[in-house]
């Protein structure tokens, strides 16, 4: 992530963040941040490519901000179908039938939101579905002879894992 110009943007790989610099589109007063980091840091901590003048950066090459609900042509009611989606594969956890509910949600909404943040939010829980099923047909077979249940045990956190990152993500409106 950065924050220039009074306004958050990325997030960015070091690769981008370095051709930014490199073109000019990057304040030297710019600062970064990404996970791990306990706060915002001068983007000269991280990056080596030596700034040039900003009046070599071009319009087509210029940063874009971080794609919000608002700007990005996000509706709110897509929002929320999403959102209860997510909720659904949570209540999964205990009564398993409304992981599929929330497969043909995905499914259903994966056209209207093509090209936003939503979209990778459709995909994750079509691929946590079809993850979980699978390995869990694998783990219930492979039970008879008990490798399957370190496998199902497996399946259950890698399964709560996602469901919450998928919650976390999507209330903070970001892409996964």
């Amino acid at each position: 992530m950065v924050y220039a110009d009074n306004a958050q943007r990325g997030p960015y790989s070091v690769s981008q963040l370095e051709n930014f610099r490199r073109n000019g589109e990057l304040p030297i007063d710019a600062l970064v941040w990404t996970e791990g980091m306990s706060d915002w840091q001068p983007i000269a901590t991280v990056l080596t490519t030596p700034p040039i003048p900003p009046r070599a950066a071009t319009p087509q090459m210029a940063m874009r901000p971080v794609s919000t609900a608002l700007d990005a042509g996000v509706k709110e009611s897509d929002y929320t179908f999403l959102l209860i989606t997510h909720i659904l594969m949570g209540v999964a956890i205990f009564t398993g039938l409304t992981s599929l509910v929330a497969l043909i949600m995905a499914y259903v909404k994966q056209p209207d939101v093509r090209g936003t943040y939503l979209e990778s939010h459709c995909k994750w829980v079509i691929e946590t579905f079809w993850w979980s099923f699978w390995i869990g047909i694998i783990g219930v077979i492979l039970s008879f002879v008990v490798i399957g249940v370190p496998i199902l045990i497996a399946l259950s956190i890698w399964y709560i894992y996602r469901v919450v990152m998928g919650a976390i993500r999507i209330s903070e409106r970001r892409a996964l």
